[in-house]
């Protein structure tokens, strides 16, 4: 029973292992970053537990109705992770539901009436809990060796790892080199065309005044999972995949076969057939597993992993890493973070604050390395939670900030990056593209319990447009393109600029209203 109890306490992390969808995102091998610290966690719950049980057993507390009260005040934690886990697997959006104003009051009201009852019958209410508890043990066995076979025991730790990187190519420098940066969840709307007032972005001002702008970009999706691959072949993605830590299965439209993303040729292949070194630091993707043939520089973080299987960017010891899953529970408890003066959302937004200012070191090197010819950075800003405070300024776990405090924050990062290239003396040869993998999706966001009333005042436009600014050497003035057109060009275009076939903003014209001809035919 002991064990049970337990293994309740984290049985959201043993539901998603279950269901098999975390491993391709997961950066390290979940059997020990994960599943191990958790199995100590339990271990450790169910000896205080027993210890506890063993002390009331032989003491005057054994017939007592207090040792049968506090045992029912802990099962909060059990039973409230256990919501966690099923709402997990709920086939029905519940969304709307936990928004809803009366959601809380009401659930709060039914959690009295519960404790109430259990008061005052606290021996039969314990009694019951106990054998709750011992005959869930036929479906937490299911659910554990469900958990061992879609993941934990399915791949062996060396599909985890980076793979070998491309050799670097010697010969002269290139003429033209390309820095290609992809802001996560950077919406066109808000950064130019409907900017809400008082939102300071000047190194994007900047940009705009000097690059080729374009004022009705989209995306070739309005996921990461589906835009990154699909910008990165050149060519429409409408759904992936995971298959594997090591393997993401692409489908294109309809009546295609679907392909590993890693099996087909991409724009840092047919770069460095032009002779060119490429780079990359981005997020989400497992980018070292699936495109370091193609790479001689690769640097990139996962995101944070869905609740229960969460694992930390810095590496740990199994004492910080129980600690870490112990804390991460906590916080995820039903009406625990609706408390004044609690957040949940505390850890993710300082692991994230991490794993962005590992990024940006990197991002800095890389852009700033005349060896490399082409180079994608794909940064984890301004897409939510939000980690910076444009008031302070500087990144914050625990202030209300939002979205706009996220878009301050690349416009910082641009800053920063436009600097380090400045400084290496390589501007005068280097093109810049800026864009997004996908605008604001509002539709998704407004549901989370951090949306601040800043952001549904600047969500009431459509955000789906992404930016994109082409920024040659030299230039000096603004070139404003107006018809629409899919970001899924951006890989022909930069081909076509390491060729020396797009020189000036109205080659780049050219080629984007060529790609659309024949995207069309």
């Amino acid at each position: 029973m002991c064990l049970a109890f337990a293994t309740w306490c984290f049985l959201n992390t043993w539901v998603e292992y279950a269901q098999g969808r975390t491993a391709y995102f997961a950066h390290n091998d979940p059997l020990y970053a994960v599943a191990i610290p958790v199995l100590c966690c339990e271990a450790l719950i169910a000896l205080a537990l027993l210890a506890a049980w063993e002390v009331c057993r032989h003491t005057r507390f054994q017939n007592s109705r207090v040792p049968h009260l506090l045992f029912l005040g802990s099962c909060f934690v059990p039973f409230g992770i256990a919501a966690v886990a099923m709402l997990s697997v709920s086939p029905i959006d519940v969304a709307p539901l936990i928004l809803n104003p009366h959601f809380w009051p009401v659930l709060l009201a039914i959690t009295v009436i519960l404790v109430a009852i259990a008061a005052a019958r606290p021996l039969r209410a314990s009694r019951g809990a106990c054998r709750l508890f011992l005959y869930s043990w036929p479906v937490l066995a299911i659910i554990l060796f469900q958990a061992g076979r879609a993941t934990l025991f399915r791949y062996p730790t060396s599909a985890y790892a980076d793979g070998p990187l491309a050799a670097p190519i010697d010969g002269p420098l290139p003429a033209v080199r390309v820095i290609w940066i992809i802001f996560d969840e950077l919406s066109q709307t808000i950064a130019y065309t409907g900017r809400p007032a008082g939102l300071d972005l000047p190194n994007l001002d900047r940009l705009k005044s000097e690059s080729l702008y374009a004022t009705a970009a989209t995306s070739p999706a309005n996921a990461t999972a589906l835009s990154m691959p699909a910008l990165i072949m050149g060519r429409p993605v409408t759904n992936v995949a995971p298959r594997a830590p090591n393997d993401l299965r692409v489908m294109g439209p309809a009546g295609s076969t679907p392909f590993s993303w890693s099996s087909v040729p991409n724009v840092f292949d047919q770069a460095r057939q032009l002779g060119m070194n490429t780079a990359l630091v981005g997020w989400d993707h497992p980018y070292g597993r699936l495109l370091n043939r193609s790479l001689i520089k690769c640097f990139w973080t996962a995101g944070w992993l869905l609740s229960g299987v969460e694992e930390s960017f810095e590496a740990q010891s199994l004492p910080q890493a129980m600690w870490f899953h112990l804390k991460l529970q906590v916080a995820v408890l039903p009406l625990l973070g609706h408390l004044p003066g609690v957040f949940p959302g505390i850890y993710e937004r300082e692991d994230k604050a991490r794993r962005f200012e590992y990024m940006m070191d990197r991002a800095r090197d890389i852009v700033s390395d005349r060896s490399i010819g082409l180079a994608l950075v794909h940064l984890p800003v301004p897409h939510p939670p939000a980690i910076y405070s444009r008031s302070t300024p500087s990144t914050s776990a625990t202030a209300k900030i939002g979205y706009l405090d996220n878009v301050v924050l690349a416009d910082r990062a641009l800053g920063d990056l436009r600097r380090a290239l400045d400084h290496s003396g390589l501007a005068g040869r280097t093109v810049i593209i800026v864009s997004a993998d996908h605008g604001w999706r509002t539709f998704l966001w407004r549901r989370s319990p951090g949306w601040t009333r800043e952001e549904e005042v600047a969500s009431h436009q459509d955000t789906s447009g992404v930016p994109f600014l082409v920024n040659f050497p030299h230039q000096a003035s603004s070139v404003v393109y107006t018809k629409p057109f899919n970001t899924l060009i951006t890989s022909r275009l930069i081909l076509d600029i390491l060729r020396g076939r797009v020189q000036t903003p109205a080659d780049a014209v050219k080629t984007i209203q060529n790609a659309q001809n024949d995207s069309r035919d």
